[in-house]
């Protein structure tokens, strides 16, 4: 039985993820001992599979196509940095999205879909969120940094396609290839 390391993810258009580079960089002497999430494979998160066996992949994929009849694309604003597991003892740094509720809404749809077909949810509560950076080790209180930045606009997502990516972890960090795509119905504005 052969399997892939999958996900189902939004990825982001390639300003966006000029502009996370751009963050990367500027925050990098004030954000010692992080490792920074290349951001050409920054992308957002709406349901992980992990080892999937090959042969389910279609059915992984009639499910994006059934949330495509029922989910419009629409567009979410990324601003705002935070911690988890949170900003005094970090281990993930990330991006903020808003408004959540559309998020929310269509990862119920793809949980939904998932579980009807046998892919339960993961046991981890939905939080929208662009990870840009993990420690490793013992990480820096980033209370004021995460403060001071809260409300700092990065820029625009299009929530506009879905995505089933094979990841895998090599050396020099994750590579994801796109499986399958399926566009959402509508314009984004």
């Amino acid at each position: 039985m052969t399997t892939v390391r999958a996900f189902l993810a939004v990825p982001l258009p390639a300003a966006l993820q000029q502009a996370i580079a751009a963050l990367q960089h500027e925050l990098s002497a004030a954000v010692p001992g992080i490792r920074w999430t290349r951001p050409d494979t920054v992308h957002l998160t709406l349901h992980f599979f992990g080892a999937t066996r090959t042969d389910a992949l279609e059915t992984i994929r009639a499910s994006m196509l059934s949330v495509k009849l029922r989910e419009k694309a629409f567009p979410v604003e990324v601003q705002g940095l935070g911690a988890f597991p949170d900003r005094r003892r970090p281990r993930i740094v990330w991006l903020g999205l808003t408004p959540e509720e559309p998020l929310r809404r269509l990862q119920q749809a793809c949980a939904g879909e998932l579980a009807g077909r046998g892919f339960p949810a993961g046991a981890r509560t939905f939080a929208p969120h662009l990870t840009i950076g993990r420690f490793r080790d013992r990480a820096p209180d980033l209370g004021s940094l995460c403060a001071a930045r809260a409300g700092q606009a990065i820029g625009r997502l299009p929530v506009d396609r879905l995505v089933l990516f094979e990841s895998r972890l090599l050396p020099d960090g994750a590579r994801h290839t796109p499986l399958f795509t399926v566009p959402l119905d509508g314009a984004i504005d």
